[in-house]
């Protein structure tokens, strides 16, 4: 009995840690070994410049280079369209206090008010783009957010592991 009160939380965190840090999508009826060249989408004039679309487009030539496609200036196969969609969400916080039922027996519950707080965040996306068709043929969307209070080196490793991981799906297999 004891082993098994151990070994429940140690399966609960195992499987935590297994579910997917990015969700990515396809076109599954194209074949993507037919790609070879990118370029990167041009930046409107209305575009915030940031320093993490600098730092998400050079982790994403890297990553690129690694599976074999070559940058190109001009008619070039895809073009990649990277961007940081900025979220918000809320966070509650304060005390909350209750009292529950039992086997023959209730008692009365109790919560204190509970508060909350908003906060931004970053959603990293990346978009394949096949320049012959103009549309979306690679998809990947990061699960996992690029908050406000990281450090510039936090926020260079975050960016690093969760195109990685975007990228350790391309290009999908065959099935």
């Amino acid at each position: 009995m004891r082993l098994l009160k151990i070994m429940i939380p140690c399966a609960l965190l195992l499987l935590s840690g297994c579910s997917a840090k990015v969700a990515t999508d396809y076109n599954a009826g194209v074949d993507f070994s037919q790609y070879q060249t990118y370029q990167f989408a041009e930046k409107a004039e209305s575009s915030i410049v940031s320093l993490d679309k600098d730092r998400l487009e050079e982790t994403i030539k890297r990553e690129l280079r690694f599976k074999g496609l070559q940058p190109s200036d001009q008619q070039a196969d895809l073009t990649v369209n990277p961007y940081i969609r900025e979220m918000t969400d809320f966070d509650s916080y304060g005390t909350s206090v209750g009292f529950g039922v039992g086997y023959r027996y209730s008692s009365i519950a109790y919560s204190t008010p509970v508060r909350f707080r908003e906060y931004t965040y970053g959603k990293l996306i990346v978009e394949l783009i096949d320049n012959k068709t103009n549309k979306v043929i690679w998809r990947s969307v990061s699960r996992r957010q690029l908050t406000e209070n990281m450090t510039p080196a936090a926020r260079e490793s975050f960016i690093q592991e969760q195109v990685g991981e975007m990228f350790a799906q391309y290009p999908p297999s065959r099935r």
